[in-house]
């Protein structure tokens, strides 16, 4: 009898230790993972060689950027339609993070978000990367913009006009963008050879108001036609464009399909009638170039969209040398063998014959160097971090092997308990998934504290429905130990998966960002974790909630105990 009180004692005694430990650990991992995600510093942006210019397929090129259009929607917008029947339609695809900055400059710039380097809508610093804007200007052609201020801020110096709108309600900043662009576009005496226009209604309507996003694409649809008649196609080349969909309740930055396929208009000078295509975000920022015949920006990583434009024989060969350039540095950071060069040297005959075929194979090739590349990277760190992950998983399944409660059917039950409510109500109840659209505008502070205190509610409930079966135990160190093994059990498991995370993509990125989705898992696991802390109201303390369902559990043990026989 005296080896089972020791024996209890000792148990409860460790499960309180290690829960609290486990909850100040959780709460420092997940504060510092986050950190380094969203000061995520790109190592590809050392400065490169512009390319030459070519011959401009347009003579200008105006470009509107709608925040926020879905590509469903857009289908459903009469006056965009007519351009799409008489020009080319393209679907974009991104991928995450797509947040309104990280999407902004994927396409302005052609990189992916670990190439430019901004994964929410407030880096610590904001990257540089070389962008179509910049590619304009070192092409000796004017450049304006109309829009808001922040875009403004966020695109720098690379702009010869910039006209602000006003900080007024949606609708009316729209009608003001669309009157601004007009006076731009028919100003002969300082013309500009790329507009850029803004529109943010359909945005800023799926954020506040969802149902009335429809009206909103509607209205931004006659805008779009206001400034369409303004332009001649014989000349110019107008291009429609969403930076990212959002989800239907006014999200992004996640993978969804409604925020990660975009719609892509262009029509005009220099676009082939009829086309159709699929592209990913990186190659708008080439296509414009190839459209205002500027170099394609030096960070770029993806390709003109060839089968939009008109032919331009020296187009494919001016993006090859722009890539291999790019891909060299890149394999140099990378600290990988070297491909881009002796790749080009293989098909630069037929390149420079203009061979759209030859230039997709090429292309295809490159990507399928730069994945395995990618690969050979990943699985060489995650061969350095297995020792450390494992013996780590070891440690935490020895040390429940040895602390828990040897009679673990009803911890069990109660840890399933807690996982299946906590999925239902994240997944069915409030329609959550493992995706950054969890945390508006890159800001998951609000987002993760409000599942930390419903992390916190459940685990206490489970803690407490386990003490109420608590009556045949030995004694109340029993009964609490028992009590408390569930919270163990939920704890093992979401270190488990942290640990896995930490494996696949460890805790400091430097050159790769993690899976969308699996970086959302990990964050929702520490943050059960650190619901191990309660604070009921911010004037209180953080008690530690091991602590609160041992006291709990003691207090019901008196009341449910069966006496011995």
């Amino acid at each position: 009898m005296r080896r089972i009180v020791e024996s209890a004692f000792a148990i409860t005694v460790t499960l309180l230790i290690a829960l609290t430990l486990t909850a100040t650990f959780a709460e420092q991992a997940r504060a510092q993972l986050w950190q380094r995600y969203a000061n995520y510093t790109s190592p590809f942006l050392e400065p490169l060689p512009s390319g030459p210019s070519r011959p401009p397929l347009a003579q200008r090129v105006v470009v509107v950027l709608v925040h926020g259009l879905r590509l469903d929607e857009s289908r459903q917008m009469p006056a965009l339609n007519a351009w799409r029947a008489r020009g080319a339609d393209v679907l974009i695809e991104s991928r995450p993070p797509t947040y309104r900055l990280t999407a902004t400059l994927t396409w302005l710039s052609g990189a992916w978000p670990e190439t430019h380097g901004a994964t929410t809508n407030s880096p610590a610093l904001l990257p540089q990367p070389d962008t179509i804007l910049r590619a304009v200007q070192a092409s000796g052609k004017a450049a304006a913009f109309v829009g808001s201020d922040q875009l403004s801020d966020w695109l720098g110096a690379a702009l010869q006009r910039v006209e602000v709108v006003d900080d007024l309600a949606p609708a009316q900043r729209d009608q003001q963008a669309v009157e601004l662009a007009l006076a731009v576009l028919n100003d002969s005496a300082r013309p500009a050879q790329f507009v850029l226009v803004e529109l943010s209604l359909p945005e800023a309507t799926a954020q506040s108001d969802p149902g009335s996003y429809r009206a909103a694409v509607a209205a931004t649809d006659f805008r779009i036609e206001a400034i369409g008649q303004a332009l001649d196609p014989s000349v110019d080349a107008f291009v429609v464009l969403s930076d990212r969909g959002l989800t239907y309740d006014g999200r992004s930055g996640g993978g969804e399909a409604e925020v990660t396929r975009a719609p892509l208009v262009l029509a005009g000078a220099g676009v082939t009638p009829g086309a159709q295509a699929i592209a990913p975000a990186t190659a708008v920022a080439p296509t414009l170039a190839a459209l205002m015949g500027a170099p394609i920006p030096a960070h770029a990583q993806g390709r003109p969209i060839l089968e939009a434009l008109a032919p331009e024989p020296a187009l494919p060969m001016a993006s090859a040398r722009q890539l291999t350039a790019f891909y060299e540095l890149w394999s140099a950071t990378m600290r990988r063998p070297r491909f881009a060069s002796e790749l080009l040297r293989r098909y630069e005959d037929r390149l420079s014959a203009g061979d759209a075929v030859s230039y997709a194979k090429w292309f295809a090739e490159l990507n399928q160097s730069v994945r395995q590349a990618t690969t050979d990277r990943l699985n060489a760190e995650r061969i350095a971090r297995l020792p450390f992950a494992a013996g780590v998983s070891l440690l935490l399944l020895l040390i429940a092997g040895l602390t828990l409660n040897r009679q673990l059917v009803r911890p069990l039950a109660g840890a399933l308990a807690y996982l299946v409510v906590w999925a239902a109500l994240f997944f069915i109840a409030r329609g959550g998934s493992l995706s950054l659209s969890l945390f508006p505008d890159g800001d998951p502070v609000a987002t993760l504290g409000e599942w930390e205190r419903i992390s916190s509610a459940l685990m206490g409930l489970i803690g407490l429905a386990i003490a109420l079966t608590t009556g045949a135990c030995e004694d109340i160190f029993d009964a609490i130990a028992t009590a408390l093994s569930p919270l163990g059990i939920i704890a093992l498991f979401q270190l488990l998966m942290f640990v896995g995370f930490y494996w696949q993509w460890g805790d400091t990125f430097t050159w790769t960002l993690p899976e969308s989705s699996a970086f959302t898992a990990a964050l929702l696991a520490l943050t059960q974790l650190a619901g191990l802390s309660v604070q009921a109201t911010p004037d209180l303390p953080t008690l530690p909630l091991a602590l609160l369902v041992a006291i709990a559990a003691a207090a019901i043990y008196a009341f449910v105990r069966r006496p011995s026989a």
